[in-house]
């Protein structure tokens, strides 16, 4: 990549694309595309896109939990091509710099215990509050992180 990605809100000319790429990430485990639409309403600041030349290569989705202090991060996925460029970074930053700017104190996600994507988390502060057995349903174990954002 000559140039970094552009980092912005998604728009709904978007949400095709947003959906391509938790496909080709995720495979089966993926929101269904209405999801990202439904987001989109709730949190329309909290979708971020990275795309360079026309084309999205990938996406942070952040929301808010019934506490307003306290926000998700609830996806994330950079292409395979795009990997290894600070992309995931940048975008957990800056969707961190949108949940501080409606006032949320703390952001927490999960991660498969396996998936190497957890070191980036710790890197960025983010800190295990527990390891919950079965959460996406039997064998879908999760760490579930939090960091404080003020």
């Amino acid at each position: 990549m000559h140039q970094p990605p552009v980092l912005r809100v998604a728009t709904h000319a978007d949400m095709h694309a947003i959906w391509q790429i938790d496909v080709n990430v995720f495979g089966e485990d993926v929101y269904p595309g209405f999801f990202f639409r439904q987001a989109m309403d709730l949190w329309p600041e909290l979708l971020l896109v990275a795309e360079l030349d026309d084309k999205l290569l990938g996406y942070a989705l952040g929301g808010l939990g019934q506490d307003r202090s306290q926000g998700w991060l609830l996806s994330l996925a950079v292409l395979p091509e795009a990997r290894g460029f600070g992309l995931a970074e940048r975008m957990m930053l800056q969707l961190e710099q949108a949940l501080t700017q409606v006032l949320v104190e703390r952001v927490r996600l999960t991660v498969d215990p396996a998936n190497p994507a957890k070191r980036l988390y710790f890197r960025l502060g983010y800190q295990q509050v527990a390891e919950e057995r079965d959460y996406f349903g039997p064998g879908e174990d999760r760490l579930l992180l939090e960091k404080s954002l003020g």
